[in-house]
């Protein structure tokens, strides 16, 4: 009986059928239905129309040049939105509550339909590839797009949910008894395991630093690796010394110090290898041995960048050596190992003829000249 005088109170004349009856004509009859509608019924109104005269516009603003045309969205759009406005124009006329469930039902398909193009379009101008096709620029979709466009579908899913149970008024289903209540406190339970990690991919992905190809070096873990793709709550990279794949939680690159090796800037990449000399072993001898070191080197691998001069400097003064430092500038990160393995056979290659010894020398004395346990060769 609550439920009867609810829906009749916002219509006090019936349906269209009785207010024509009840009027002189046609047109004033539906002008007393129509005018004492309530507002709700006004905006659901605008809205479908709007949707259905500036659908064109709408879908060319909300969607990126791509290589699927926009006709068939327009189609899509249209027809979805003709059949929602013929429901809901049932709907109101007849004053049927079941239509005008499927009415709004249809009504939030349609904008959840149009929030994905728009939440789509935002994602794929950010962080899609971008290409020239016959002289047209168009976006494609890249691994990291396309997470977070699922991502976007999720969460206008579950919105659209909740506000599809309150229109059928199935608002019980969310009790922690039924189903969904159920699948909630599983959610809820185990987010310490996943949830962390999921929202530091987000992260990741959203500031856009580590991207897949980049060389990157986590000193703490030591590693040295390519970053092949970010999933959702990890990590998969390419150890550059074994050649295997790496797999570590999102939360490690937000929590560590991560080095980005980026070889997008004016001066390249630059790496270096420490030599401990000892104090016997003069300056400019030293000098000399690390640039002969540097152009070998360069002969051996292509990876160092032979343009650009290495530099030696002395970065120490320990109890038994002096720390020299050879940084060189590389071609191709990728190639970080192979040109310090370049170096160090370079400089294993040119000790002799340079009568330098890269062994750290002894340089303790005792008693009887030698330590005990140590016995003569000879």
């Amino acid at each position: 009986m609550n439920e009867n005088n609810r829906i009749t109170s916002t219509n006090v004349v019936g349906n269209v059928v009785d207010s024509i009856k009840d009027s002189d004509s046609l047109l004033e009859g539906l002008l007393t239905y129509f005018t004492t509608l309530d507002s709700v019924h006004y905006i659901t109104f605008v809205t479908n129309l709007l949707i259905f005269i500036f659908g064109r516009q709408i879908i060319n603003n909300l969607s990126v040049q791509t290589i699927g045309a926009n006709q068939s969205r327009l189609r899509l759009l249209r027809l979805i939105n003709t059949i929602l406005f013929l429901t809901y124009l049932v709907a109101v006329a007849f004053q049927l509550q079941l239509a005008s469930n499927f009415s709004h039902t249809g009504l939030l398909m349609l904008l959840t339909y149009l929030g994905s193009q728009f939440a789509h379009s935002l994602i794929l101008k950010r962080y899609g590839r971008q290409r020239e096709v016959e002289g047209t620029s168009l976006f494609i979709e890249s691994h990291t797009s396309h997470s977070l466009h699922l991502l976007a579908l999720l969460l206008l899913g579950v919105v659209a949910g909740l506000i599809f149970l309150n229109i059928w008024n199935l608002e019980n289903w969310l009790q922690t008894t039924s189903f969904l209540g159920a699948i909630a406190v599983l959610v809820f339970t185990t987010k310490d395991y996943w949830l962390k990690d999921f929202i530091s991919g987000i992260m990741v992905i959203s500031n856009g630093n580590i991207e897949r190809g980049d060389v990157v070096r986590i000193p703490s873990e030591n590693i040295l690796a390519i970053v092949l793709e970010t999933r959702g709550t990890l990590t998969i990279l390419r150890d550059l010394v074994r050649h295997h794949n790496i797999t570590i939680p999102n939360s490690l690159l937000l929590n560590v110090q991560v080095e980005i090796l980026d070889t997008e800037s004016r001066k390249g990449v630059s790496d270096f290898v420490d030599f401990n000399i000892g104090y016997e072993t003069p300056s400019e001898s030293a000098q000399e041995y690390l640039t002969e070191v540097w152009k070998k080197a360069c002969k051996i691998t292509s990876t160092i960048n032979s343009d650009r001069e290495g530099i030696v400097k002395l970065v120490g003064n320990g109890d038994h050596a002096v720390t020299w430092r050879l940084l060189y500038n590389l071609k191709a990160v990728h190639g970080i190992i192979e040109a310090r393995n370049s170096i160090n056979l370079a400089a294993f290659e040119l000790q002799q003829h340079h009568k330098i010894k890269l062994a750290t020398p002894l340089t303790h004395t005792f008693p009887t000249g030698k330590p005990d346990g140590i016995k003569s060769l000879s």
